[in-house]
């Protein structure tokens, strides 16, 4: 006989614990840093000081550790806003507070060098996700004080970086005006002169997480921003092949961001 009264559908935690993330309550740190990469948990956590690998479970892997006497947990989201808005609304409950994403991005500016990173302070709009969350279908802001905290980072650690707005979007092939097809024709392509459409709205990169990220985060009261580094650049078809230094000098710079933001 199947016992139905132990969980609630409509939110379905059991015991305290979430139904997605391999956590407790006592895991979750005010600060979280959200890598999309499960595998990148490792290298922020080989960042930090005093290090606790909590757990995977699905896309999700967390560890927890300090900067600078600061708490930080770190939680990767997976790919796209679907499993992003699971790992929020979830943080969210065990008792997360501020939420930064460290990933990567197809920078759409040509000025825009591999290894660089953008302090994103807006997220222009392509996802059902974040639809949910905010209908408005207008662009999202970062928390101003997580944008100011990640700017004054960059430039104490003099790290290469741009502050500006990302298209967030659920696809990574057509939809950012890639090649679904080795050889295929770009110009065949339906999303044909999308990067064009979206550096004449202010846009200088693309990614698949941070429009979700401010939605829900901004919708259950969480700060949130996000810092991305130039893992290949559109505008000149670039790819950034050696990342560790740029992963590195990546968590470096938000987990500093954090201190500051901890400090106030």
């Amino acid at each position: 006989m199947i016992n139905t009264a132990s969980r609630s559908a409509a939110f379905p935690w059991l015991g305290g614990r979430p139904t997605h993330l391999p956590c407790e309550a006592a895991d979750v740190m005010p600060s979280v840093l959200l890598p999309g990469d499960p595998d990148r948990v490792s290298k922020a956590a080989s960042v930090l000081d005093q290090v606790t690998e909590i757990g995977r479970r699905r896309e999700f892997q967390m560890a927890r550790g300090k900067w600078n006497a600061t708490p930080i947990t770190v939680c990767s989201t997976g790919i796209g806003g679907p499993s992003t808005e699971i790992a929020v609304v979830e943080l969210v409950n065990l008792g997360m507070k501020r939420a930064i994403r460290v990933g990567g991005m197809g920078a759409i500016d040509s000025t825009m060098p591999l290894g660089s990173f953008l302090i994103v302070d807006t997220a222009l709009r392509n996802t059902g996700t974040a639809r949910v969350y905010d209908p408005s279908g207008e662009p999202i802001p970062a928390s101003p004080e997580v944008v100011e905290a990640l700017e004054y980072a960059a430039k104490t650690l003099k790290l290469p970086f741009r502050r500006g707005a990302v298209y967030t979007t659920d696809s990574y092939y057509w939809g950012q005006e890639r090649l679904a097809q080795p050889g295929a024709d770009p110009r065949g392509l339906p999303t044909a002169g999308l990067m064009r459409q979206l550096t004449e709205k202010g846009a200088v990169g693309m990614d698949m997480e941070c429009e979700a990220l401010f939605a829900v985060g901004r919708a259950l009261g969480s700060q949130v921003g996000a810092v991305l580094a130039v893992h290949g650049n559109r505008a000149t078809d670039q790819w950034l092949e050696d990342y560790e230094e740029t992963q590195h000098n990546l968590i470096r710079l938000a987990a500093t961001a954090v201190s500051i933001l901890d400090a106030k």
